[in-house]
């Protein structure tokens, strides 16, 4: 089993959407912990599952994987830069969603919100969300899925947003499903 370790520090809506398909049998793996920095959202959704909380302070998240040391991390709402060393342990271990179709509307700065905003002000009609391999370039990494989302004409960052978050939380579990059947030496 598929044993994974979930690295948000936002809402956790995502991580909730895992953890429901987790309780529901669709999705065979289990979350050892949620790595946090301390006020998380995501903690509330840790504690409604009992997945233990880790909380991530400075720069001992490395240390914190290595003492879980899980086949995949899962990050979701996570706005910090992942440092080479532990991008270096946890090659091709390491996951992450985007609202948007990579490389559109990726790299520094887009992130949330304003990832909506650009896919509207360039007038784009299609958008979506991509799950990717963390490397040391923001949003850089192999892509692993992508899921298109139409931009509708009376849509508002905020009403996009939310379709784009509806199709993530369609998506991500089945991201994971899947990488739980690849061998290790695959990923």
């Amino acid at each position: 089993m598929l044993k994974f370790s979930m690295l948000s520090a936002g809402r956790g809506s995502n991580f909730e959407a895992i953890m429901q398909r987790i309780a529901s049998k669709e999705l065979v793996a289990q979350c050892i912990s949620l790595i946090t920095p301390a006020g998380s959202k995501a903690i509330d959704v840790a504690n409604k599952y009992s997945v233990p909380v880790r909380l991530v302070e400075g720069d001992n998240l490395l240390s914190v994987l290595q003492s879980e040391n899980p086949d995949l991390v899962v990050m979701s709402g996570y706005m910090r830069k992942i440092s080479e060393s532990v991008l270096e342990h946890f090659e091709n271990k390491i996951i992450n969603i985007h609202p948007s179709l990579l490389p559109a509307f990726g790299g520094k700065g887009c992130y949330g919100m304003h990832v909506h905003k650009k896919v509207i002000e360039a007038g784009v009609k299609i958008t979506g969300l991509t799950v990717h391999f963390v490397n040391k370039d923001y949003d850089a990494g192999r892509i692993i899925a992508q899921a298109a989302v139409p931009v509708l004409p009376s849509d508002t960052p905020e009403s996009l947003a939310e379709r784009v978050l509806r199709e993530e939380h369609n998506t991500y579990w089945q991201v994971i499903r899947d990488l739980a059947k690849t061998p290790a030496n695959r990923l």
